[in-house]
């Protein structure tokens, strides 16, 4: 059971139906990982419970669905912006997907990324936006939580850092 399912992979964050079965451990592994650094623990534990019993999950209560579902919200001269936490661990499940299995989304469907020399700086820009993206849509719902403490009185969130490209191996 979970918050993401293979089909949330389709347009943008197309995944081939060929590679579900791989899919299935990026999707236990890097949704908990990042509720947890969005949450913090026992936050995290909280919204696990409120989940429905069917896929996708979806929380029940008014407090979590405020923070899972997308939202637009005027602060002072700003507008803060999030496409939701289904959207969220999506692009962040899509990345770590893409870069680890160096596939490219083509448009004869999911191909192996291969360039002699060196990593095709097309892909490489494509998955840094979309995890890019994943943080901004993070920090939108984390500014959420802490603009409204004493409804999420548990949150102990970790900021997750926008990256540039480049990983140490």
């Amino acid at each position: 059971m979970s918050i993401v399912v293979k089909t949330d992979f389709r347009g943008e964050y197309n995944i081939s139906k060929t590679c579900y079965d791989q899919l299935d451990f990026y999707i236990e592994k890097y949704e908990h990982e990042y509720l947890v650094k969005l949450l913090g623990a026992e936050l995290y534990t909280l919204l696990i419970s409120d989940l429905t019993a069917t896929d996708p999950q979806v929380p029940q209560s008014a407090r979590f669905l405020q923070i899972f579902n997308p939202f637009d919200i005027d602060n002072n001269r700003c507008v803060v912006s999030s496409a939701g936490i289904r959207k969220m661990l999506v692009q962040f499940i899509y990345f770590h997907y893409v870069r680890e299995n160096q596939v490219v989304n083509s448009a004869s469907g999911t191909v192996t990324n291969s360039v002699e020399l060196g990593v095709n700086a097309k892909f490489m820009g494509n998955i840094v936006q979309v995890f890019n993206q994943a943080v901004d849509n993070s920090h939108s719902i984390q500014w959420y939580i802490c603009d409204n403490k004493d409804e999420y009185p548990e949150e102990n969130i970790q900021i997750i850092e926008n990256t540039s490209g480049i990983w140490e191996t």
